[in-house]
């Protein structure tokens, strides 16, 4: 029996960052508020859509620099704002949101490689559904990665195990068997919570030191490093011992 692959998306696979930021700056400037430091709406990515909107809101410029509530994945802002911030963020992201963003160097390569040896790949993302279908197929990870599981398709979003557990389904290889890949705190949380392996990856945006500090399996800083990793550890859930 093969084993599975579950790919976070945005710094994972794809560098989106620089797009979602130009989004963020184009929202708050319909709005009527000033420029951020692209640095500081940066540092808001990879909580979940409406804690970063509702970071970057107009309303929340009186609260900074130290006022602000930390990030979370279930952030304490007026709900309406939220939402009518995040209505004009996504219209401005459906048309921007392939001025910047690829792949990052040799993802599509060794997805496309892991593919044909026979492993199971899935995206598992707290991205948009709509949004993550579209950027997959337009940057060429369709073919590798045909299971799709993201906000939007799924009640509860990472760290909640849901997503990783239906993507394994619709793979038809059990969670025992599967792996996670990701750059955020959200993604070793939702692997600890679904019992199964993480490998964290240096390229995205949190921190190393900060991943490190959640205990992965592995901390991969280069792609070679994450394929060999993912190979290895393939062979230790599908092999003989992993049967008995």
């Amino acid at each position: 029996m093969t084993g599975g692959i579950l790919f976070d998306f945005d710094g994972t696979l794809v560098d989106t960052f620089d797009d979602i930021v130009l989004s963020v700056q184009e929202m708050r400037a319909r709005l009527g508020a000033a420029h951020l430091p692209d640095a500081q709406v940066r540092g808001h990515i990879g909580w979940g859509i409406r804690n970063l909107i509702g970071q970057t809101l107009p309303s929340s410029d009186s609260l900074r620099p130290d006022r602000l509530p930390p990030d979370s994945n279930d952030p304490p802002f007026d709900r309406e704002d939220v939402e009518r911030g995040l209505a004009i963020f996504r219209e401005i992201y459906a048309r921007e949101m392939f001025v910047h963003t690829k792949p990052y160097p040799g993802i599509r390569e060794l997805c496309l490689d892991l593919a044909r040896s026979g492993l199971g790949l899935a995206i598992v993302s707290n991205k948009h559904e709509r949004f993550v279908r579209r950027m997959a197929a337009g940057l060429g990870l369709v073919d590798p990665l045909r299971v799709i599981v993201s906000a939007g398709s799924v009640p509860r979003n990472k760290p909640d195990p849901m997503m990783l557990r239906v993507a394994a389904e619709r793979m038809g290889i059990p969670i025992a068997r599967c792996m996670m890949v990701g750059d955020g705190v959200l993604d070793v949380q939702a692997a600890a919570a679904a019992g199964i392996p993480c490998c964290a990856v240096a390229w995205g945006l949190t921190p190393a030191e900060t991943l490190l500090h959640l205990s992965p399996a592995h901390l991969a800083r280069t792609t070679a490093d994450l394929g060999a990793w993912i190979r290895t550890t393939a062979r230790a859930l599908t092999g003989p011992a992993a049967r008995g």
